[in-house]
C-alpha cells in the first residue's frame, strides 16, 4: 500500500505543535535560571551555606543542570557575558564528562575574568579559565595526551599567569637550555615571580640583576607593593591577585635556588628590616629568608642565622615572659619559620642551629 504523503505531513505537524510548548518551557526555564545566577553573582560550590541552609544560587544551578543539554551549556559557557554563568555552565559539562568539556576549556585558557566562589560560608576569588582547568583535574577528565597538550600551552602560550597550573609547572621545571628563553620571557614580559624562581635555577650571571631588583623591593609595604604592581604592570595585562607571593618573597626563593655572593648584602638588609625600626614578623617572608640563608651552606650562613636569633632575643619589643622559658613571642615566631625552612631542606650542616633555635622540641 502506497504511503499517504499528506497524512504523514499532518501527523508530523501535530507532533511538532504538541512538542513546541514543552520546548519553549524548557528554554524559558533555562533562561530564568541563567538570569537568577547572574543576579546572585557568585558560584555556590556546595548545596549548603555552612549553616544547614540551601543557598538559592545552588537551586538555580541545579535547575540549569536539569534543563540544559550539553550543546546549550557549551554555548552558554562560550557566549554568555557573565563570568559566574560561564563557570557554572562549564562545570556542569565537566561533571557530566561531556565530550564538549575539554575543547571548551582549551578554547578559554586566556579568560581571566574573575568571580566569587563560595564553599559553604567560605568565599574566595577565582578566574574562569583557572576554575575550569582545576575542575577537569578534580573530575579525572584529563588524559595523558590532554595533560601534555596543557603543559605545552602553559609553556609556550603567552599571558597565562592567571593559571595555577603554570605556577605548579614552574616549580618543578628543570634548568634545561630548551626552557631558558621561555622562562625568561615569562619574567621579563609578564613579571611572573614564579618564573623568576625558575630562572634562578639556570644560574646565568646576566640574570642576577632581576633577583637584585626584587630583593630591593622589601622596602615596600603591602599597600605600596600592590600600588607598585598596578602602576608598573597594568600595561602588561598582569593581575596581582594571581601572584601568591610578592616579588621580594619570590626573590628570596630565587636565592634559595642560586646562592650568589652578590645577594648577601641585601639579605642582611632584609633581615634588619624585620627588626628595625620595630620588630615585625611576616611568616612567609621569614621562612623564605631562612631558606635563602641555608642555601649558602657556609660559615657566613651559620653566623647570619645565629646573629638573627640573638638580635631578636635581645630586642626590647620581644617581651621575655611570654613564651618558651623567657625567649619571647618573636623568638617563637621566627623559630617556627626556621622550622618550616629546615623541613623543606633538612641539612645536617644546620642541625645544631635548628636544635638551638627551632621551636619543635
Amino acid at each position: 500500500m502506497k504511503p499517504n504523503a499528506p497524512l504523514i505531513i499532518v501527523l508530523h505537524l501535530r507532533l511538532l505543535c504538541a512538542a513546541s510548548p514543552l520546548v519553549a518551557q524548557e528554554i524559558n526555564t533555562v533562561n530564568e535560571a541563567i538570569d537568577s545566577i547572574r543576579k546572585y553573582n557568585y558560584v555556590c560550590y556546595l548545596g549548603t551555606d555552612g549553616w544547614d541552609n540551601v543557598p538559592r544560587c545552588w537551586v538555580h544551578t541545579q535547575t540549569l543542570a536539569r534543563h540544559a543539554d550539553d550543546k546549550t551549556l557549551n554555548k552558554i559557557a562560550r557566549e554568555n557575558t557573565s563570568s559566574v554563568v560561564k563557570a557554572i555552565a562549564g562545570r556542569i559539562l565537566i561533571e557530566r564528562k561531556s565530550d564538549l568539556a575539554i575543547p571548551l576549556v582549551f578554547d578559554i585558557l586566556h579568560n581571566k575574568n574573575s568571580f566569587l566562589i563560595c564553599y559553604g560560608d567560605v568565599c574566595e576569588h577565582d578566574n574562569v579559565a583557572n576554575f575550569l582547568i582545576e575542575e577537569l583535574f578534580k573530575n579525572n577528565l584529563v588524559s595523558e595526551q590532554d595533560s601534555l597538550r596543557l603543559v605545552d600551552s602553559l609553556l609556550f602560550a603567552p599571558d597565562l599567569r592567571h593559571l595555577k597550573r603554570r605556577a605548579k609547572l614552574l616549580e618543578s621545571l628543570p634548568a634545561e637550555n630548551q626552557y631558558y628563553s621561555i622562562v625568561k620571557r615569562m619574567y621579563v614580559e609578564e613579571h611572573d615571580g614564579d618564573a623568576l624562581i625558575a630562572l634562578a635555577r639556570f644560574q646565568r650571571e646576566e640574570d642576577t640583576v632581576y633577583v637584585l631588583e626584587n630583593l630591593r623591593k622589601y622596602r615596600l609595604s603591602d599597600d605600596d607593593w600592590i600600588y607598585y604592581w598596578y602602576t608598573t604592570s597594568k600595561s602588561a595585562g598582569v593581575d596581582y591577585h594571581y601572584q601568591k607571593r610578592n616579588l621580594t618573597e619570590c626573590a628570596l626563593l630565587a636565592v634559595a635556588e642560586w646562592p650568589h655572593e652578590q645577594f648577601k648584602p641585601l639579605l642582611s638588609e632584609i633581615r634588619d628590616s624585620f627588626l628595625y625600626p620595630i620588630l615585625l614578623h611576616n611568616t612567609s617572608r621569614s621562612r623564605y629568608f631562612f631558606s635563602a640563608l641555608m642555601a649558602y651552606r657556609s660559615p657566613w650562613a651559620l653566623d647570619m642565622i645565629e646573629q638573627t636569633f640573638e638580635m631578636i632575643k635581645n630586642h626590647p619589643n620581644n617581651p621575655p615572659e611570654d613564651f618558651y622559658k623567657g625567649m619571647g613571642r618573636y623568638s617563637l615566631y621566627f623559630g617556627e619559620s626556621f622550622d618550616r625552612a629546615y623541613e623543606l631542606n633538612p641539612d645536617q650542616y644546620f642541625d645544631e642551629l635548628h636544635k638551638k633555635y627551632g621551636r619543635e622540641k
